[in-house]
């Protein structure tokens, strides 16, 4: 049982993951969000069509027309083309135009997205008290996500005037609605002891929730519970666990915690210490070639010289070409 003990990228990622949850009212025909009796979907059928088959000029063009006939769901979709690069070049100023043309059509997708706009101060002037205004707006018709930028802004004091309570309850609400940008930055919170008084036990709670392949910061945070053994017993294959799942999702903090504990288990091992050893190899190869650290590269190539005395020449070609795609391809 635990116990209480003593830019622009991360906005970017907040938007792709609304605008997939976007995608799917686009291509599964979800409820529309719209603020009068207008049927707005009915005109869009063909283009959803089209965009489902990725017919992306096509579909455009119809989008376009509906979105000039003052349809919020294609101007919505309008504003989605020029985000997402569907078939056109990127062009993060225009959609933000179209973001503003559906938000005040009363589209909750577009406020949020609105919001981001005035925050990075595209396509519109930057306007951190309106990009708040439009945060709340979306999070008053259901966007989670808005809730937490917003109470975000309270909190840093970035452009507004700081508002700990206000933030703390706004970002709380979020992350119990289930954003995961929220759920996130409260367990790193917590384990700081920022914004919030520091408390690990809620930080392992939040960690719980969102600790995966798909957020490595998480992962290698909650490893650090296991490996620390912060308000529990140690349990190093736990924190291994952890700290790989992190490093395979290229988080680079988590590279050399993950060779040292395979290593480490290797030294310890009676039986079955094959892939304990490619292990060590793959992560103390990985931490030597991609650490800036002097000082942690060392510990790294340490570990690889006793791996080389060990591994036999055979498992080289294998391992090396898993070690190029970690490096080379894309997370």
């Amino acid at each position: 049982m635990m116990i209480k003990a003593n830019k622009y990228k991360k906005n970017q990622g907040r938007l792709i993951i609304f605008l997939g949850f976007i995608v799917l009212i686009v291509l599964f025909k979800l409820p529309v969000f719209a603020n009068n009796i207008d049927d707005w979907a009915s005109p869009l059928n063909n283009a959803q069509i089209l965009l489902a088959k990725q017919k992306y000029k096509d579909a455009l063009v119809v989008f376009k027309k509906q979105a000039d006939l003052d349809n919020g769901l294609a101007q919505f979709n309008v504003a989605l083309f020029y985000d997402l690069g569907w078939g056109i070049p990127l062009n993060r100023a225009t959609a933000c135009q179209w973001y503003q043309k559906a938000a005040k059509n009363n589209m909750p997708g577009a406020m949020q997205a609105l919001g981001q706009c005035f925050l990075e101060g595209q396509g519109v002037e930057q306007n951190k008290k309106l990009a708040y205004h439009w945060f709340i707006k979306a999070f008053e018709q259901g966007i989670a996500e808005g809730a937490f930028q917003a109470g975000e802004l309270l909190l840093s004091g970035d452009g507004i005037e700081i508002n700990l309570i206000a933030g703390q309850r706004l970002c709380l609400e979020a992350a119990q609605q289930g954003s995961i940008s929220a759920q996130k930055k409260l367990a790193q919170w917590y384990f700081d002891g920022q914004y919030f008084p520091q408390d690990y036990q809620q930080a392992f709670n939040w960690l719980q929730r969102v600790a995966s392949e798909k957020s490595p910061s998480s992962a290698y945070l909650l490893a650090q519970f296991y490996d620390q053994g912060i308000g529990m017993d140690v349990d190093e294959s736990q924190a291994l666990r952890w700290y790989e799942i992190a490093a395979s999702g290229k988080y680079q903090k988590a590279y050399l915690s993950t060779a040292l504990l395979y290593w480490q288990q290797f030294t310890q091992a009676k039986a079955n210490k094959e892939q304990l050893l490619a292990k060590s190899y793959l992560w103390a190869k990985i931490s030597s070639t991609s650490l800036t650290s002097i000082q942690d590269k060392n510990v790294a190539d340490q570990i690889l010289a006793q791996v080389l005395q060990q591994m036999p020449e055979t498992w080289f070609e294998s391992l090396d070409r898993k070690i190029v795609n970690h490096l080379v391809i894309p997370q």
